[in-house]
């Protein structure tokens, strides 16, 4: 069957394995070796040493703790930027609001200044006719005295019975 097959296999390994010559697993330290964690026979205390995290551990380590930190800067600007922004936005509301007004009210003022001027122009026009009327009328009763004047000059037409008085002295 299938043991005869595979045995002489199996002898084969077994006797490449009694042929190798292991090394002892405890050797002991040479002075060039690194710490490997312990001074002596003491382990080092603290919780990041270069054992506990070794050396990529350690740049992972602190590399992961500053960008967390400027992580944490990068929010706190962040969310100040939001805050100003808004309040920004909230000013430009605020004066676009004021803006509006202003502008709502120049022109009602406009609008008033149109009005006023209009009128100002109708009472200079009645103040200009009124003037004309006023010197026509003066002109008609100076024309008047003028005809009273000149009929009170007018010689009055001798009557038969008037002569003029000699003057006295004789002399004609």
């Amino acid at each position: 069957m299938n043991t005869p097959r595979f045995l002489p296999l199996l002898l084969s390994t077994v006797a490449l394995f009694g042929a190798c010559k292991s090394t002892p697993i405890g050797y002991a330290p040479k002075p060039e070796d690194p710490l490997d964690g312990y001074k002596g026979t003491l382990q080092e205390a603290g919780a990041n040493t270069e054992v506990d995290w070794g050396p990529k551990q350690e740049y992972l380590l602190s590399g992961y703790t500053t960008l967390r930190d400027q992580h944490d800067k990068l929010q706190k600007e962040f969310k100040s930027m939001q805050d100003e922004n808004a309040n920004l936005k909230q000013r430009l509301q605020g004066e676009g609001d004021s803006l509006t007004r202003e502008r709502a009210l120049r022109a009602q003022a406009e609008a008033e200044v149109a009005s006023l001027q209009g009128k100002r122009r109708d009472l200079e026009a009645r103040v200009l006719s009124l003037g004309i009327e006023k010197a026509k009328l003066e002109q008609a009763a100076l024309l008047s005295k003028i005809a009273d004047l000149q009929r009170a000059l007018e010689p009055a037409p001798a009557q038969p019975g008037d002569t003029p008085a000699a003057p006295i002295g004789g002399r004609q």
